[in-house]
């Protein structure tokens, strides 16, 4: 039954994406002949509105959840309520159909609504843990490029926007925010920009970052050496913290030793003495 609902849910997720790429293709040309000819809507633009409307108020908040995560085609929040509900009456209506007792639908069924609401949402906040963690780790080398920015000259706007480019072949998430961070200073200050970046990864590396440069921008301090030296302590904390989790293997490793070595060996150890008294017994 899961390999059945994963099937349906991959199923709707590639007719979603063929789906998505044909409407649109298929919009624009709509779009031109809609304002060329200046004709009222057609079935495209029913479907689109369709798609677009189921959810809306929860869109923005669904925009953000994917950007979290890692999927940054905004287009995909609109049609993430129509797949997961799509897949969740397709596979209800599967089981309704199928033949079986009625206690064993209702708790097949049961199972399949909460793995169906709830999965979606908790890998999604997974990815989220996974992706502010990855980025923390891979801030050190971007302090290390923007103090070398800085000692050539640049700003630390120009060098926001510098390495908002570079870095995409480096890790893409960690581009995709500093890009965010590096258009959030160009229409707003780039305080307010550096407080949105310590909202989106709180962590204590980004805010140790961000805390940087809004006292370089208070105080007007030198920047670049207080970049490379907060670089090597983000790296002596993440040293230490791995050696804080090798030091805890030992203890967590008691417990499955325990359990499979101790117990078998109690057990072969006793087990011929009391075979022997129970046939002593027994004769």
């Amino acid at each position: 039954m899961i390999g059945i609902i994963l099937a349906l849910a991959s199923g709707s997720i590639l007719l979603a994406l063929f789906a998505t790429t044909m409407i649109n293709k298929q919009l624009m040309k709509s779009n031109i002949s809609h304002f060329l000819n200046n004709s009222k809507g057609d079935t495209l633009f029913k479907i689109n509105n369709f798609f677009t409307s189921l959810g809306r108020e929860h869109q923005v908040g669904l925009k953000n959840k994917l950007i979290d995560a890692g999927i940054y085609n905004s287009q995909l929040a609109k049609f993430y309520l129509p797949i997961k509900f799509g897949t969740l009456v397709a596979a209800l209506l599967l089981i309704v159909l199928s033949s079986g007792e009625l206690e064993n639908k209702i708790v097949v069924g049961t199972v399949t609504l909460i793995s169906i609401l709830l999965i979606p949402d908790g890998l999604l906040a997974l990815r989220k843990k996974h992706i502010i963690a990855k980025t923390s780790r891979q801030l050190p080398y971007m302090l290390d490029m923007m103090a070398v920015c800085i000692q050539t000259g640049m700003t630390i706007e120009s060098s926001l926007s510098y390495l908002s480019n570079e870095l995409d072949d480096f890790d893409r998430d960690l581009c995709y925010h500093i890009r965010k961070t590096s258009d959030g200073a160009k229409v707003q200050s780039l305080e307010k920009a550096l407080f949105d970046l310590s909202e989106r990864l709180p962590t204590h590396e980004v805010r140790s970052f961000t805390l940087t440069l809004i006292q370089n921008l208070q105080y007007g301090t030198s920047i670049s050496n207080v970049l490379s030296d907060l670089a090597e302590d983000m790296r002596k904390m993440h040293v230490l913290g791995m050696e804080e989790k090798i030091g805890k293997l030992s203890a967590k490793m008691s417990v499955p030793l325990i359990l499979l070595i101790m117990f078998p060996i109690v057990i072969l150890i006793l087990a011929p003495g009391m075979m022997q008294l129970s046939l002593d017994v027994a004769g």
